[in-house]
């Protein structure tokens, strides 16, 4: 069989899996299909990049289109945590230039990690009635947005990475959200980010559609399923697996700093 057919086959399958994953608990995946495809395709790391970034903007259309259905959406609390994150990407990209982030990675990714085994060691009170959903944001409630936005964003664009795993976590942690309606509409966020850098990513050239269609129908297949799936999992279970997801991009942004 041809090499280019077998080799997007497993790209496929493998890009099911994490966009089911990545789907369900709110970070879409890109954060663990960058790596795969640099490390195990080959893939030159922008052309990773650009493939992933285009593939979760259909991904993040179709969760966004199927959740709404169902009511879990916080579409006010996306686009005001979203725009703090924005500032903080610039931010972070700029600090970059002036620190140096020997020694930050590794706390950062230890950071993570704990974050991650939290959701195993002490089980969050999901039953608290949403936090912003039908109210007016208070003063207090703005200060928390445009703070952790801004953290979220500025980590993203200091050490280069994807921020979107960290939105679910803020949502839960900091402003008591239901779980499900955190993880949606950490979907719906992805949804911005990624249609903004997909369109960066394309005047630069580092989409090609012959390396970008395999991510691409796998992702859409793992949105599919993991909106379908979403539903029937409790909100103690889908909670633990947000931590096992938190655990896993830790240990991925480990090797990624000492590779």
């Amino acid at each position: 069989m041809d090499p280019y057919v077998v080799t997007s086959i497993l790209i496929i399958l493998i890009g099911f899996t994490v966009s089911s994953f990545g789907n369900l608990i709110g970070f879409g995946g890109g954060i663990f299909m960058v790596p795969i495809l640099v490390t195990i395709f080959h893939y030159p790391l922008a052309l990773a990049v650009g493939s992933v970034m285009s593939a979760l903007v259909f991904s993040s259309v179709i969760a966004t289109v199927r959740l709404r259905k169902r009511g879990h959406i916080d579409f006010k609390m996306g686009v005001m945590l979203e725009i703090p994150t924005i500032a903080g990407v610039v931010l972070g990209s700029v600090l970059l230039a002036y620190l140096s982030t020997a020694g930050l990675e590794i706390l950062f990714s230890v950071f993570v990690f704990i974050l991650g085994l939290s959701f195993w060691l002490k089980r969050p009170k999901t039953g608290a009635a949403p936090a912003s959903r039908g109210r007016l944001i208070n003063l207090d409630r703005w200060k928390l947005i445009l703070f952790f936005g801004l953290f979220a964003g500025t980590l993203a664009g200091l050490f280069g990475i994807g921020g979107g795993f960290l939105k679910t976590p803020i949502m839960l942690k900091v402003f008591k959200m239901p779980v499900k309606v955190a993880t949606a509409t950490a979907l719906f966020m992805i949804l911005i980010t990624s249609l903004t850098g997909s369109v960066s990513h394309f005047m630069q050239g580092h989409i090609q559609l012959s390396m970008a269609w395999p991510v691409v129908a796998g992702f859409v297949g793992g949105a599919i399923a993991g909106s379908r799936l979403t539903p029937s999992i409790h909100d103690d279970v889908l909670e633990r697996l947000i931590g096992l997801g938190l655990i896993l991009a830790a240990l991925v942004m480990f090797a990624n700093f000492y590779r």
